[in-house]
């Protein structure tokens, strides 16, 4: 595979412009996350509004129970009091007399609880109104920071398809065998493929090279592959002549 000073410019240069696709890409792909965490944040303000409507209609509910639980008491306090004037026996009059009793307690109890449950009632109407304002206000916000992510996201993909029409001519003055080294190297995790050697260590990882190898380089006979980590090995000043010409 011989090489050229401008041959491994073009590489470098194809890599600045696919570093340029990359970035871009993370802020495309930081966007949908946000959108999700805002209409997760408005989903859970309105299970609150839901659940606070549920539990009014729950408690209205027993209200209503509780209600004909007394109907029912003092019905049956009002038929056995017709009965008094019907009881013959000072014992069966006394126990039907107990009966009575015992019903209008127990229909005092209910309206007691009746008061309990209205109370709760008017608080679960007071946690409904905030639960409500709160879903208002979390939704209007909502609203002009999706439109903001929406917007950006549009931008990012517009500038993106720009980066590519770039990276695309860039890529054309990469050799078919050097560009087929390269995207594996990047296929493997390693954005940076190419590396600089920099006082003569591998820019990315920095292991010493071997002087066979920096011969290697010099001569421009052949990509040079780093031992270590894999990546393409060029030296600086081989790119700066080429830019320069």
């Amino acid at each position: 595979m011989a090489l050229t000073k401008e041959a491994l410019r073009a590489l470098v240069a194809l890599q600045e412009k696919d570093a340029v696709l990359d970035s871009i890409q993370r802020e495309i792909d930081a966007v949908p996350p946000r959108i999700a965490a805002l209409k997760a944040d408005l989903d859970g303000e309105k299970r609150r509004v839901d659940a606070a409507k549920a539990k009014i209609i729950e408690l209205e509910k027993k209200r209503k129970t509780k209600e004909l639980d007394v109907a029912a008491k003092e019905e049956d306090a009002r038929k056995h009091s017709s009965q008094l004037n019907e009881i013959k026996s000072n014992d069966a009059y006394k126990v039907l007399q107990a009966e009575i009793e015992k019903e209008r307690v127990a229909a005092g109890d209910i309206e007691t609880e009746i008061l309990i449950v209205m109370e709760d009632i008017d608080k679960a109407r007071a946690e409904e109104k905030a639960a409500a304002a709160g879903f208002k206000k979390t939704e209007e916000f909502s609203k002009k920071d999706l439109e903001k992510l929406e917007a950006e996201l549009s931008h990012a993909r517009g500038r993106f398809d720009a980066a590519k029409a770039e990276r695309d001519a860039a890529v054309v003055a990469v050799a078919a065998a050097a560009r087929k080294v390269y995207d594996h190297i990047r296929s493997r995790g390693k954005p940076d493929a190419v590396v600089p050697v920099v006082g003569g260590h591998c820019g990315a990882c920095q292991m010493n090279l071997s002087q066979s190898l920096t011969q290697e380089m010099a001569r421009l006979k052949t990509l040079v592959i780093c031992e270590s980590c894999q990546r393409i090995l060029y030296k600086p000043e081989q790119v700066a002549a080429a830019a320069a010409q």
